[in-house]
């Protein structure tokens, strides 16, 4: 076991093992899209696993768009339930805002020998974010780990999703709840 990165976190403990590089699973996590230098996002140190039960993850997208692609499968998930206000949400995950409206939460399952990365966040740059005033920055965060799925929407093998109308809206105030009906 590579002993410089970091373990498994407490809520996957028990439901997951770290995969060798040496295995042939290994090269389906895809580390290099996932792990990112300062300022680029991504994950600051990943750590390849295999999943022995399923488990639940959580991703926020834009929502259903007219004539556009949708992100709801995009690669980057977690395994904790959305919480706290939009932006909190936003900061936790260095989510730039031109990435994703962060509007809707999709709860999916990611399968039982799926092979993915996971890692705590890494840091986000203004110019990354596309950001011409230069506020929109995010800093590392090594409490909240994300979840790599590489090619998310060509893998059900590994992942698998309720139909996307029973994803429901965030409350920008509260995104673990639905949005008020007005």
């Amino acid at each position: 076991m590579d002993t410089s990165r970091p373990a498994i976190p407490g809520q996957i403990s028990g439901k997951a093992e770290i995969v060798a590089a040496s295995d042939p699973a290994w090269g389906q996590a895809n580390v290099a899209a996932a792990e990112k230098p300062p300022g680029l996002g991504g994950v600051s140190q990943a750590v390849v696993i295999r999943l022995n039960q399923d488990v639940a993850v959580y991703r926020m997208w834009n929502g259903p768009q007219q004539g556009a692609r949708s992100n709801r499968m995009g690669g980057w998930w977690a395994f904790d339930k959305p919480k706290g206000t939009r932006e909190g949400y936003r900061r936790a995950y260095e989510i730039c805002g031109t990435w994703n409206d962060l509007k809707r939460v999709a709860v999916c399952t990611l399968k039982k020998g799926a092979v993915v990365a996971i890692g705590p966040g890494q840091s986000v740059s203004a110019e990354t974010c596309k950001d011409e005033s230069g506020h929109e920055t995010y800093g590392a965060n090594p409490q909240d780990w994300q979840v790599y799925v590489d090619q998310a929407w060509n893998r059900p093998e590994t992942l698998a999703c309720p139909p996307e109308d029973l994803d429901y809206e965030a409350d920008p105030a509260d995104v673990s709840t639905p949005k008020a009906k007005s």
